[in-house]
């Protein structure tokens, strides 16, 4: 029986030779070259194939090269028994009674600052310390009774909540995505924002998508914007629309992609200042990039016009956007019959997807290329 991990690199079609090489490349592309020699590293895949050897810190990197997670290429590890401390019910009641308006607005800080970095890093950089931020925010909850406290650390921790599920989706984890993006929601109600909710259900209609249901996320898109009502922003009503539409091209509907697009870009309002929702970044760059993806999946001729406007006004911050708006280019030429097109765009994707370590592009990229050979 073969490996995990072989028959990844069997996927591939790459000998233990050419993986070496190329992991040695994708390290030094990240300003962390690999101090093994060649030959020496082909010997460790060879060890790890055959369980003789732990990947240890080449984990994150054999993952980002084949696009698979850690339990994909059967790197998951028995974690020990978690010993939970016992901790005195006043001493965690005195320590949320700390939490103060300004020690909400740090928290507020820490996630805008953790949501920049990953926009420009990727998921990889930050998936943890949202973690962690999320942890923390969830244990105050968890002790704070106080009613205007709790609503304001409900909002921040709703916000955190979702940024980690998209982390964690972006890294291929769909399960693990669908509970934070729950405690979104969950945070979202006990903070009686509407906009909170409606932002987490629509999020969270992705990871119907990545696994194939897109059915159920039309469903569940359009409870997001049932539960959105006219309570909403300008911009956020924009993104519902769009999201919508993206559920509707997946699941084969035609008008009612067109319709949810024509009404995303009706809605999208002249100033796209964020200071309201500053977890969407949408404008006219963005959403026409959005309308290009769209009409990419119903296989529309216009999609490569909207998807080569966006690309002219990429903004150099955002990295992961720039990953898919290649993918979509390479998919669209591949449908027009360029090859030699198709297979440029996606390379450029793939080696942004690889730079930010997002699995769930460099799926969607290997699909592409696929298709392409």
């Amino acid at each position: 029986m073969t490996s995990a991990l072989r028959d990844a690199r069997d996927a591939h079609g790459w000998t233990l030779e050419q993986t070496a090489a190329r992991l040695i490349r994708l390290a030094e592309s990240r300003g962390a070259p690999i101090s093994a020699s060649r030959a020496s590293l082909r010997q460790m895949i060879s060890d790890m194939e055959r369980g003789r050897r732990k990947p240890g810190h080449y984990k994150p990197l054999l993952c980002d090269l084949f696009g698979r997670t850690p339990d994909e290429l059967g790197f998951a590890e028995e974690q020990p028994p978690t010993v939970t401390p016992v901790v005195d019910l006043g001493e965690m009641l005195t320590r949320a009674s700390a939490v103060t308006p300004t020690a909400i607005a740090d928290l507020q800080r820490q996630v805008d600052g953790l949501r920049a970095l990953d926009r420009q890093l990727g998921s990889p950089a930050v998936v943890e310390p949202t973690r962690q931020l999320v942890r923390t925010m969830q244990e105050l909850m968890a002790h704070v009774f106080a009613g205007g406290t709790r609503q304001a650390l409900a909002v921040v921790l709703s916000d955190a909540a979702a940024l980690n599920a998209w982390q964690v989706l972006n890294a291929g984890d769909v399960r693990q995505a669908w509970e934070l993006h729950n405690l979104a929601r969950t945070a979202g109600l006990e903070s009686g924002r509407p906009e909170l909710l409606a932002h987490a259900m629509g999020e969270q209609t992705y990871g119907l998508l990545d696994i194939g249901r897109p059915a159920d996320a039309v469903q569940l898109a359009e409870a997001a914007r049932e539960a959105a009502g006219n309570r909403v922003p300008p911009l956020l009503q924009t993104w519902l629309q769009a999201a919508a539409a993206e559920a509707y091209a997946s699941a084969g509907d035609a008008a009612s992609c067109r319709t949810a697009l024509d009404a995303a870009a009706r809605s999208l309002p002249q100033d796209t200042d964020n200071t309201e929702t500053p977890y969407l970044s949408l404008d006219e760059w963005h959403l026409e990039r959005w309308r290009g993806n769209i009409l990419a999946k119903l296989g529309d001729s216009a999609a490569l016009d909207s998807l080569l406007v966006a690309l002219d006004g990429t903004p150099a911050t955002y990295v992961r956007a720039t990953a898919a708006l290649h993918c979509d280019i390479a998919q669209s030429l591949a449908v027009r019959g360029d090859r030699a097109g198709s297979l440029r765009h996606a390379q450029q994707a793939r080696t942004l997807a690889r730079q930010t370590g997002s699995i769930r592009q460099l799926r969607r990229i290997e699909a592409v290329m696929k298709r392409t050979a």
